[in-house]
């Protein structure tokens, strides 16, 4: 059984050029509560949407940030959607990473964690948690000082057939909670669940080849010291969830 959802949902800043990025919080937390651990900050999210008019000057102001490999990698996508959705994903996190670190967001690098997960090299590289999802026209970045943060996003699709991956991916009982809905509530339902899943296997750094692992974790200890998810507010068509570790 997952861990309780924290309180939300959070509502991501909605970016385009010209939008101030804030300050990130500190390090740390709230106080200790009566369990006497510390409860993490909630992560900062940026939202862009493809949709929204005001993205247009975005490939004049991110293609320059992008290093000779992300730039080889974007011209490989064969549909153009997906190399916008490459370049604002990257381009935004490398400018929210320079703003939030004063360094210069075209001499950041970035290297593969543990299980693949991206993570910063060099200076500053502890100093900061991050992760980036997309589907159809959103791209959801996620930040965190102080905690491994692992972020989805998934579009509505009427045809998706979601009840075999329910019962291949989700515990019982919540595959019964969702069969007990209603035809118009069981596809949502199900995304939702999938994005806290994706999410916590996210800041757990690994793939759903961490999915057991994560499975037998809650039935152990359902409410781990530090571990946290929320909701995330997207437009109607789609569903997210934002999910932090325990603190490194």
């Amino acid at each position: 059984m997952e861990p309780e959802p924290a309180a939300g949902p959070l509502r991501p800043l909605l970016w385009w050029p010209g939008r101030r990025l804030p300050a990130l919080r500190s390090r740390g937390g709230r106080p200790p509560g009566r369990s006497g651990v510390r409860e993490p900050r909630a992560p900062w999210l940026v939202l862009a949407d493809r949709r929204d008019g005001r993205l247009a000057p975005a490939a004049a102001l991110l293609a320059p940030l992008l290093d000779g490999p992300e730039r080889e990698r974007r011209e490989r996508f064969r549909r153009e959607e997906d190399r916008q959705r490459f370049l604002l994903g990257r381009g935004l996190l490398r400018l929210a990473l320079g703003a939030w670190l004063g360094r210069d967001p075209c001499q950041l690098r970035f290297c593969p964690g543990p299980h693949g997960k991206p993570e910063l090299a060099g200076p500053g590289a502890a100093a900061i948690h991050f992760n980036v999802a997309h589907s159809g026209d959103l791209i959801l970045l996620a930040f965190h000082p102080a905690c491994p943060v692992g972020v989805d996003v998934e579009r509505l699709r009427p045809e998706l057939a979601w009840e075999p991956l329910a019962r291949r991916l989700l515990e019982a009982s919540e595959c019964r909670r969702l069969e007990g809905l209603s035809a118009g509530q069981g596809a949502g339902a199900f995304l939702a669940a999938w994005c806290r899943l994706e999410a916590r296997l996210k800041a757990r750094g690994e793939g759903l080849w961490g999915l057991e692992r994560l499975q037998q974790a809650d039935r152990l200890a359902p409410q781990r010291a530090g571990e946290r998810f929320w909701t995330v507010a997207v437009p109607p068509s789609y569903r997210a969830a934002v999910a932090l570790g325990p603190a490194a």
